[in-house]
């Protein structure tokens, strides 16, 4: 399974807020399109390149030790 996020450029960021950027999130198809739309939207608003998509695996969950 994958995490998504939107990230943005140090400028955008620093600049004009994080309006557009989120949290790592579980890349379900209803999350992959509800970031699809807000990254058309973010690019519509600050220009192309100034945000974008990253993917990475779900790390495992480690075990809690059992007494």
């Amino acid at each position: 399974m994958k995490q998504i996020r939107i990230s943005s450029t140090r400028e955008v960021a620093q600049h004009q807020g994080q309006r557009f950027v989120c949290e790592w999130m579980e890349g379900s198809l209803m999350n992959r399109w509800l970031l699809k739309n807000r990254l058309a939207e973010a690019l519509e608003v600050h220009g192309t390149g100034s945000h974008w998509v990253e993917s990475r695996d779900i790390q495992p969950v480690r075990q809690a030790a059992t007494a």
